[in-house]
């Protein structure tokens, strides 16, 4: 039982971000499907792939949040010991990364269709849905990227050379990572930052591959809602 605890324990500390996205998005979609009835007489297009959407975003947005706020109060010492006890999840995170963007074009696509056979109030309600799962969506890949390159970076277990060439930064932090990867989230190459790694620049060319697929398709689907919000 005591070891059970400890593994459960160590689970938690390890996935608490994750954790209670799960948990907003959980009880989103208890409230949300359990009363669906209820809040179809206020949005009468709330349908239930609808609904799945607004229990993606919750959970988009959650996470989101809760990263933020880790960014913004974690010293690098937590990185460090964070980093070292993720590293061997670093793989995984790559796979979430993918099957996100699969999950938010695929939603996206099915809610847009539903947008074009409505009229008034209720159009604008699908278009303003939509936008806020594609830019979540964007946030949540390239959040994750940045999560993997500072672990990365910190988990010094098998290489003393860093990864990442930060000028005139010795010690950077959760939101530099940040910078560099939206940065190549946005144009699909590096600025001021330069990779020192061959592993880590394999995973700098998928991140700009995905990156420019995503946004392609992201553009694509925007002209598209704006055709037919114009017609």
């Amino acid at each position: 039982m005591k070891k059970f605890i400890i593994i459960l324990t160590k689970f938690i500390r390890n996935n608490w971000q994750l954790l209670f996205a799960l948990a907003a998005a959980g009880v989103t979609y208890s409230i949300l499907l359990g009363e669906l009835r209820y809040f179809r007489s206020y949005v009468p297009s709330l349908h239930r792939p609808t609904a799945y959407l607004i229990v993606w975003d919750v959970f988009l947005l959650s996470y989101l949040t809760v990263t933020a706020w880790m960014f913004a109060n974690v010293k690098r010492e937590d990185i460090e010991k964070r980093a070292h006890r993720e590293y061997e999840k670093k793989e995984k995170m790559l796979v979430l990364v993918l099957i996100t963007s699969v999950v938010s074009i695929v939603t996206i696509v099915r809610e847009m269709s539903i947008g074009a056979e409505l009229v008034g109030w209720q159009t604008a309600f699908h278009v303003v849905l939509t936008f806020i799962t594609l830019v979540a969506s964007w946030l949540f890949i390239h959040v994750l990227f940045a999560l993997y390159y500072a672990h990365a970076y910190y988990d010094m277990n098998n290489n003393s050379i860093y990864p990442l060439d930060f000028p005139y930064e010795d010690n950077p932090d959760y939101w530099d990572f940040v910078y560099f990867s939206l940065g190549i989230g946005a144009t699909g190459q590096t600025a001021d930052i330069s990779f020192t790694s061959r592993k880590l620049r394999r995973v700098g060319t998928f991140h700009s591959v995905l990156s420019f697929f995503f946004n392609t398709a992201v553009l694509a689907l925007m002209i598209e809602m704006s055709a037919s919000l114009i017609s």
